[in-house]
């Protein structure tokens, strides 16, 4: 047995370990300045954490917001055959479920290599049902991908509130789908949102950003919280850190993972 291999190997392990430790301590050290700082202002907080953001980029104005209700929108037979000879001319649709449409091009969209969300404006507003409605959300692959809106604020990641453009080898728009809420009400009384800087804060405290940090975007919009028959839809803020997006629900605080559409409570 080569004891001064083994030797090695242990005085390995526990620097290793020491490292470690080190950076936990640094982490929970990190932690408890940010817990013991509730009577300093959420800017000399992050300021300390150098958590850095664009002040001009901060959304203001947003004090209350409320839940909503919706339903989706569900496609009859007759109302089809109105839209292919209005709106909808030159396009082939086909219905799944009542609620999902599905339009083939009879002439195919040509669209720009780099692609722009202004080269669908035209065919949204004209050849697309409440297609002034939607927004644009991403270009990925072969798809571009918008989600609906509701008095300007993006109904994030919402499968029922989807307009998704698929692009062929030629680079040319062949189809798309689209799904729709309608009947969007307010529920109860509008009620205090949690502020931008608090949520970043919380993000923090909740150990899913750290600190050196850069937060690039936040927005509010809504997100789904329940989906049965209809759907219950929450103020959500949207925040980039780091090119990662997180979704924190601006009445109660939680953060919203969309992988596994769980919550983790704060």
């Amino acid at each position: 047995m080569d004891w001064s291999k083994i030797k090695t190997i242990f005085i390995i392990a526990f620097l290793l370990l020491d490292v470690y430790l080190i950076y936990e301590y640094v982490k929970i050290k990190e932690y408890q300045r940010a817990d013991d700082s509730t009577t300093e202002p959420p800017t000399q907080t992050l300021s300390r954490l150098d958590i850095k953001y664009d002040k001009e980029k901060l959304p203001v104005n947003n004090q209350k917001d409320q839940y909503l209700s919706a339903k989706s929108k569900k496609f009859t037979d007759d109302e089809i055959k109105k839209l292919e000879k209005g709106l909808l001319s030159g396009q082939e649709i086909i219905v799944r479920d009542s609620i999902y449409l599905q339009s083939v091009l009879v002439e195919p969209i040509s669209i720009k290599e780099e692609f722009s969300p202004d080269d669908l404006t035209d065919f949204l507003l004209n050849s697309v049902l409440n297609g002034s409605e939607y927004h644009f959300w991403e270009k990925k692959g072969n798809t571009i991908k918008y989600y609906q809106q509701h008095s300007g604020k993006t109904l994030y990641r919402n499968p029922k509130a989807e307009l998704t453009f698929n692009v062929n080898e030629e680079n040319k728009i062949v189809s798309y789908n689209q799904t729709y809420l309608e009947n969007i009400k307010e529920m109860d009384e509008e009620e205090l949102i949690i502020q931008p800087l608090e949520v970043i804060l919380n993000l923090f405290k909740n150990n899913f950003i750290e600190s050196n940090s850069y937060v690039s975007f936040v927005e509010l919009g809504y997100y789904t919280q329940l989906d049965t028959s209809a759907q219950l839809l929450a103020p959500t803020w949207k925040v980039t850190v780091n090119e990662e997006d997180f979704y924190v629900n601006a009445l109660d605080g939680q953060v919203i993972q969309p992988e596994t559409e769980e919550m983790k409570v704060e």
